[in-house]
């Protein structure tokens, strides 16, 4: 079974009129878009639905999130070493049938207990397999094209998030809560499980081939063109030496804030929304609104990290992160929501895009899966506070305004701290071009 990928890679490579790595960035891009029926999202429609019909307190409902961060935060690392040593495909095809399985039981919790297990299954996928694994796998076949093909892939997670809320909005309205996730279930395990089993060869150069589909060979080897565009080759970090930089632990902190606004405000905002006096439909919309910009910002954020500096570019991340969540204090109308749900999707792309390039851009290829393991746990670290606090301010003070106006006082001061950081350097190593 594990030779089958690199069968059909060997066999159509060849023939088709464009680069195999792209086929890859289809098949992992259909685990990101699986990956979001369990998202926060989502969870933002089932949040007042499941209040209402069996009294649980929101605080509880968002718990189960972070309860998941958390678990996630021990997965991480292991995780990450296995998709350097075993290989991103199997990983992605195991984790596709635990989240499928795990969301369709979630049509029988009816009680706490179960509700956690199921949603916290499904948000490990939805933070470490899928997150390592997809974006591990793209950035070894892309180095000159890593922007746009991360971009790609997390286009394919918007396209999810657009398709899994409207199927909870539709399934909800009509059948109730367990139809909803059910059919929720039934999508993640019709469209991913067979192109990861099937498609994800994990290096460009196990079928021959090299990243970007550049020619192999001596650069003087090749047609002139191609001498003065070749990129350089990247210096490869091993985890231990990685964990040596203060760039790391930088980065690992300020993503974990970016998550820990866009989970605290997103586990949220369906209710947020709701409390501001829109409907079921009305929500939906709007999230749908941020899911469609989140697409084509995940373009414009993977064409723009190629041409400027990734700490530039995460400064300006920081800041809109910042300002998307003080905009939020003017929705009033089902404009102003459509309004700020797009930047909130502008937001939300960038910090799909941004870290996969910028963790591999740092520390290269060979040990990415493990360097992301350790990466991601900031993440979750910030997806565990995020929708706790949000969830506590409600239930204290009836309002988001204190943990919103955290949010966005954080985020600014991560911007100040990556604007003041240093990209890492590898002493006794140099590019060669």
């Amino acid at each position: 079974m594990n030779n089958l990928p690199l069968i059909i890679a060997r066999y159509c490579s060849p023939r088709l009129p464009f680069y195999y790595g792209w086929v890859v960035v289809f098949a992992a891009g259909t685990t990101v878009f699986a990956r979001m029926a369990p998202s926060v999202f989502v969870l933002g429609i089932f949040l007042s639905p499941i209040a209402d019909e069996f009294g649980w307190s929101r605080t509880l409902i968002a718990g189960a999130v972070s309860v998941g961060a958390v678990a996630s935060m021990v997965l991480s690392p292991i995780i990450g070493w296995a998709v350097d040593r075993y290989g991103a495909g199997i990983i992605l095809t195991v984790s596709m049938v635990v989240l499928g399985v795990a969301v369709i039981s979630l049509a029988w919790a009816t009680v706490p207990l179960f509700f956690y297990l199921g949603f916290a299954t499904g948000r490990i996928i939805f933070h470490v397999p899928v997150q390592i694994g997809s974006g591990a796998v793209v950035s070894r076949w892309f180095i000159r094209k890593r922007g746009r093909a991360i971009g790609v892939l997390y286009l394919s997670g918007a396209i999810g998030g657009i398709v899994c809320i409207q199927i909870a909005s539709i399934a909800l309205s009509n059948w109730g809560i367990g139809a909803a996730w059910v059919a929720l279930g039934v999508t993640v395990l019709g469209v991913a499980v067979l192109p990861s089993a099937l498609l994800i060869v994990d290096r460009p150069e196990d079928v021959g081939l090299e990243p970007d589909g550049l020619p192999s060979g001596p650069p003087e080897s090749m047609p002139v063109y191609l001498q003065l565009t070749q990129d350089p080759i990247e210096i490869d970090w091993t985890l231990r030496e990685a964990m040596g930089t203060k760039s790391l632990w930088i980065m690992v902190g300020v993503v974990g804030t970016l998550f820990m606004t866009q989970a605290g405000v997103s586990v949220h905002i369906g209710a947020f929304y709701q409390d501001r006096g829109l409907g079921i439909t009305a929500v939906a919309s709007a999230i749908t609104i941020n899911g469609i910009v989140s697409g084509i910002g995940s373009l414009v954020w993977g064409a723009i990290i190629e041409r400027a500096p990734v700490q530039r570019v995460m400064v300006v991340l920081m800041v809109l992160s910042a300002t998307s969540t003080f905009l939020l204090f003017t929705v009033h109308s089902l404009a102003a929501a459509f309004a700020v749900s797009a930047v909130i999707g502008v937001v939300a792309a960038g910090g799909n895009v941004i870290p996969p390039v910028a963790y591999a851009s740092y520390f290269g290829r060979r040990s990415i899966g493990s360097i992301r393991g350790i990466g991601e746990t900031g993440v979750q670290v910030g997806q565990t506070i995020g929708p706790l606090l949000s969830g506590l301010a409600f239930d204290i003070n009836g309002s988001y305004k204190v943990a919103f106006l955290t949010f966005a006082i954080v985020a600014l001061i991560g911007s100040v701290v990556i604007a003041t950081a240093s990209p890492p350097s590898k002493p006794n190593q140099f590019s060669s071009p």
